[in-house]
């Protein structure tokens, strides 16, 4: 086997299947990528997989001679990242030995025989649909996925496609989230993959790709040129996120800047993630301010952010500040945020909406209590700089 290709196209297409093949595994063939060189057609395959979600990726190479071996995957990223050169060549010295050349360097590596790869199953769906916005939608969405020993389904990002849009939706128990990408796709499909299935995926395209996607017996399948990648959805029933949602009776509206209280409210998550217990953000919501602060071990801090109040009463409540960062970083414009008298609270945009549940009165005690034990060992936190803005 024999073949020349461009050195930072193939690394690229390399690098962004790598997600998929697994750590670690009982088959050392599914630790590297399938390359195959095939002299019919010209085109050089590139394959990963861990079983349950897999990629082939091909490019056009000059292929003089056919063939296939497996590879370490982070061996040949490695190898190629170093190489210096456009142009890289593969020549198969003899069974199990690989020699890649670029440039002045030369690497003789061992590989392994990629007739012993197992074959993904990459299925070709009857019937499928145009999208785009894929990856934002993900990184929307993955904030709020619940791990842990929970029910399987709620591991997964619930892919709603209509003919006038697509959505995400992701539920972890105590927070949620729906994001929306308007446009013309031609009909309808739903969906639930893991997690991390459509994290590969969100790695491997732009979020300008235009992509089809098709389902095929248990198997969601989205192709792009040049690209096949298919997936085992989850079967379970997803949440009635919608019906949660609008389970938030609002006592409190309120309209915001997103990039002005974004800078708060990171400043404070990250003030209280310094402590060695997890955190929480107390959240005043008054008729001109959104007041958040924050007290543990290291010190404590205060910041303003400025809001217009629309209608309700002043209230008080608690937020866990890791869930309050990853929510709060996924949106920006012009941002509406509603409260209801159990302190459910939704944050969202013109395409993209999330509610995070307070903390317990139980938990709030709890920390405060172990707050107070610090101190009466004589343990003095230094004071955090404390922030204030006008309202």
């Amino acid at each position: 086997m024999e073949f020349v290709a461009n050195r930072k196209i193939l690394l690229e297409h390399l690098k962004s299947m790598a997600k998929v093949v697994p750590k670690a595994s009982m088959r050392p063939e599914l630790s590297g990528f399938l390359i195959e060189a095939n002299e019919d057609d010209g085109y050089l395959y590139l394959t990963a997989t861990n079983m349950e979600a897999s990629i082939q990726r091909k490019l056009k190479p000059e292929v003089e001679t056919g063939g296939c071996f497996v590879m370490n995957a982070r061996l040949l990223t490695d190898i190629l990242a170093a190489l210096g050169g456009d142009e890289v060549r593969f020549q198969e010295l003899k069974p199990g030995q690989v020699e890649i050349r670029s440039g002045r360097c030369t690497y003789t590596m061992p590989v392994l025989d990629g007739e012993n790869y197992p074959r993904p199953e990459m299925p070709f769906p009857d019937c499928t649909y145009k999208i785009r916005g894929l990856k934002s939608l993900y990184a929307a969405t993955a904030a709020t996925v619940a791990s842990g020993d929970v029910t399987e389904i709620l591991k997964g990002i619930h892919i709603d496609i209509a003919e006038n849009g697509v959505r995400a939706v992701s539920c972890s128990g105590t927070c949620a989230a729906i994001a929306t990408v308007p446009m013309q796709t031609g009909g309808k499909l739903s969906f639930t993959l893991p997690k991390a299935n459509l994290s590969y995926l969100a790695a491997a395209v732009a979020n300008d790709d235009e992509l089809e996607i098709g389902k095929c017996g248990a198997y969601i399948v989205v192709m792009k040129e040049g690209m096949m990648f298919s997936s085992r959805y989850l079967a379970q029933e997803y949440v009635n996120v919608d019906a949660l949602l609008d389970s938030v009776k609002p006592a409190y509206t309120a309209k915001t800047e997103y990039e002005e209280f974004k800078t708060e409210v990171t400043d404070i998550c990250d003030i209280a993630a310094m402590g060695k217990e997890k955190s929480y953000v107390k959240m005043e919501f008054t008729e001109h301010a959104i007041k958040m602060s924050t007290e543990n071990d290291v010190g404590s801090s205060a910041v303003t952010a400025p809001c217009v109040r629309i209608e309700g009463g002043e209230h008080t409540f608690y937020y866990p500040a890791n869930q309050l960062k990853d929510i709060f970083k996924a949106l920006d414009g012009t941002m509406v945020i509603q409260l209801d008298k159990r302190g459910y609270l939704l944050a969202f945009t013109r395409t993209n909406k999330y509610m995070i549940t307070p903390m317990t009165d139980l938990a709030v005690r709890r920390q405060a209590e172990k707050l107070k034990e610090i101190k009466a060992k004589g343990k003095k936190p230094e004071k955090a700089a404390a922030k204030k803005k006008a309202a």
